[in-house]
């Protein structure tokens, strides 16, 4: 009788192909990310202060208890009406300030909220100004700012709503 030999299994193969495919591919969306990423605002948030379309006085700077969603969108844009739901279902649980980048007059963003029952606070940039001053250049642009007011993550296109939770979760803690 001979001794079994140590050879792979295919099980083993496939196994360690799987792995090896996984990895290639958070590698590969891990690159896409810093690509995405490589030009928007780093450390310290830029200011952003303004009257909503609500009506209320917002300042970024006054919001120190916990971590804050600067989230940047645009009324023509499907991904961001895609991902309006998510950004109000966050609005519930956390402090949200929404930027909607040159989406038109008040009247036009007010109406598109409306329609979509959106309910989240908005300040209007209808030439870009404030799109220019944090780096963004797509929409939908997302950051999260720290409660020592730095920019701790940030993302470019839809992002979805548990990334962002979670993201403010890590940001709330760290």
């Amino acid at each position: 009788m001979s001794a079994p030999e140590n050879r792979p299994t295919n099980t083993g193969r496939r196994l360690a192909s799987r792995i090896l495919s996984a990895a290639a591919l958070l590698l590969g969306l891990s690159l896409i990310h810093l690509w995405q990423t490589r030009d928007l605002a780093e450390g310290p948030a830029p200011a952003l202060s303004g009257h909503t379309l609500q009506g209320e006085w917002l300042d970024i700077g006054k919001f120190t208890e916990r971590p804050l969603l600067v989230h940047f969108w645009a009324g023509w844009c499907p991904v961001c009406k895609v991902e309006s739901g998510g950004i109000e279902s966050l609005s519930k649980d956390y402090p949200v300030v929404t930027v909607a980048m040159q989406s038109g007059s008040e009247n036009d963003v007010t109406e598109f909220l409306r329609q979509n029952q959106l309910r989240f606070p908005v300040i209007n940039d209808p030439d870009g100004k404030l799109a220019s001053a944090w780096r963004v250049t797509g929409v939908p642009t997302s950051y999260i700012i720290g409660r020592d007011g730095r920019v701790r993550f940030s993302s470019v296109g839809f992002t979805l709503p548990l990334t962002l939770r979670m993201r403010l979760w890590l940001a709330e803690i760290w």
